[in-house]
Order: C-alpha cells, then sequence, then structure tokens
C-alpha cells in the first residue's frame, strides 16, 4: 500500500512542476514581440489555452484519481476477504480443537464409568435407588435430603417394603449404611451432569452407552419428584440451588433418541409398566401418579 500511495505522489509533483513550467513559457512567449504580429492580446490568448489544457488535465487527474482510488478498495476487499476467510478457518480449527478436548473427556468420563471406584458408586446408587421403587414413602425421604431446607425424616415404616429389596438384614444396618450410598447417589447424579455438559461430543456419548437405558427410568423418578417438592415448599426454594436433575435426564433423552415424555401421566406409565421395576415389588402408590396428565415443561 505503501508503494502505491508513494509513486502518484511523485508522478504529480513532476506533473506539477511540468505545468508551471509550461504557463511560464506561454507567459514568455505572449510577451515576444514575434507573437505579437498574430494577437492583438497574445499573453491572454497563450494563457487560455494553456488554461484549457490545465482543465483537461485536471479531468484527467479526477479520472486517474477515481481509478486509484477503484484499485486501492479492490485490493482492500481482497484483504479483508482473506482476513475473514483466515478467521473463519481459525474458528474451525477451534471447533475442532474444542470437539476434540470434549470426545476425550467422554473417553476419559466412560473409563471412569468403568473403573473399579465408580463400580462402588453405582452399587451404591442402586441400593438408594431401588428401595425408592418399593417404598415412595422412602422416595420421598431421599429426595428431601436432596435440599439444604425442609428435610424429612426417616420414615421407619417404609422397612416392610424395603427389606424386600435392600441387602441389608435389619431396618438398623440399612439407616447406617443408606446414608452412605445417598452420597454415592451425589455422585452419580453429578457424573450425569457433567457428561450432559460436554455438549460438542453427542456422537461420543451416544456411542457409549453408560447403561443409561438402566438408569434412565430411575433418574426419571427422583426428577420428578424432586421438582414437585420444590414447587410445594417455599422453605426449599428459598434455599435451594436452582433444579438441574430434570434438564440432566432431558439431554440424555435427547442424546440416546429416546421419545420424550410430554406429561408426567406418560412418564409415571413408562415407569410402572418398566419390565425391569416391576421385578423389585413396585409400591401401588407410584401407579396412581401414572393417571395424573400434567404437563412436564
Amino acid at each position: 500500500m505503501t508503494a502505491i500511495h508513494g509513486r502518484p505522489a511523485r508522478s504529480f509533483a513532476v506533473l506539477a512542476l511540468v505545468l508551471i513550467g509550461m504557463w511560464l513559457a506561454a507567459l514568455y512567449l505572449g510577451l515576444r514581440p514575434e507573437v505579437k504580429a498574430y494577437s492583438n492580446q497574445p499573453v491572454s490568448d497563450a494563457l487560455s489555452g494553456i488554461n484549457a489544457l490545465f482543465a483537461g488535465i485536471a479531468v484527467a487527474g479526477v479520472i486517474l484519481t477515481l481509478f486509484l482510488q477503484m484499485h486501492e478498495a479492490k485490493i482492500m476487499g481482497e484483504e479483508l476477504e482473506k482476513t475473514a476467510q483466515a478467521n473463519l478457518e481459525m474458528v474451525r480449527a477451534n471447533v475442532r480443537m474444542a470437539t476434540r478436548a470434549d470426545e476425550r473427556a467422554v473417553l476419559d468420563l466412560f473409563q471412569t464409568y468403568c473403573s473399579e471406584y465408580f463400580q462402588v458408586v453405582k452399587d451404591s446408587s442402586m441400593s438408594v435407588l431401588i428401595p425408592c421403587v418399593a417404598s415412595k414413602d422412602y422416595c420421598d425421604f431421599v429426595v428431601s435430603r436432596l435440599f439444604v431446607a425442609d428435610q424429612l425424616l426417616f420414615p421407619p415404616g417404609c422397612w416392610e417394603k424395603v427389606s424386600r429389596v435392600s441387602r441389608s438384614r435389619s431396618l438398623d444396618e440399612f439407616v447406617l449404611q443408606e446414608q452412605r450410598d445417598r452420597y454415592k447417589l451425589d455422585e452419580l447424579i453429578n457424573f450425569f451432569t457433567l457428561l450432559v455438559g460436554l455438549s460438542n461430543s453427542r456422537e461420543a456419548i451416544a456411542r457409549c452407552d453408560f447403561s443409561y437405558s438402566w438408569w434412565r427410568p430411575l433418574l426419571w423418578m427422583i426428577a420428578i419428584q424432586q421438582e414437585k417438592r420444590y414447587a410445594a415448599s417455599e422453605t426449599v426454594r428459598k434455599y435451594a440451588t436452582p433444579l438441574y436433575l430434570k434438564a440432566v435426564v432431558q439431554g440424555l433423552d435427547e442424546i440416546y433418541g429416546m421419545a420424550p415424555f410430554s406429561t408426567d401421566g406418560q412418564l409415571w406409565d413408562f415407569f410402572v409398566n418398566h419390565p425391569k421395576l416391576a421385578s423389585h415389588g413396585m409400591d401401588e402408590r407410584y401407579r396412581e401418579l401414572a393417571i395424573g396428565r400434567e404437563t412436564i415443561t
């Protein structure tokens, strides 16, 4: 760009000197005796011719200026196009890097899911979720413990139903162990929350099963009951953090191509008719919920 600007500047300087020289030459000739013999106003005639020449040169200068501006605009447009293309390639490269990073994170999570430690997390979570299926009272207790306020006391009367599916041999043993198991359930929920957060790697998540078909009805059970308790208690809403579990299971449903639930009734109908859950001595109170038709938002 500097070279383009420098050449016209030097050209105009040379042209200006030539024009001044022509004007002085015309003035000199107009004063010569030989010229006065052919004109009454030799100086004026000579200068008029030079002025006409100046006007023509001025028009040519305007045309030249327009041409140079068009040439400069073309070069600038090409530079902008190159810059835009470079920026686009950079964005694409960043997206590819982010996608690869997320895919790597998915693989890391899958390795964690398959690890010996996380097997304990899954077993402990099942030790809470299966009793939740057997006893809605126990499920309500577990859900209340997900909030910092308005927590329910453990319902001893649930043991009759829970004992049919629990590994514990007595109520006291179950009460002692179930608190530790609930902490592991928190880890499982956080794990799936992190998984859904890797939105750039949905295909990678879908290729890794994570046993979601097993967890799906159980996570939905907790998510819907959690939402209902949040809506019913002003104290819970005052001290609780925003709910996210339902958004997590909705995201997992979408990733794995599961049909979405449009009403609570559809969800509970799916829940109570689930062949695996039916084998755990499901509490009949869940079947009453399947009659409802509230819209799931």
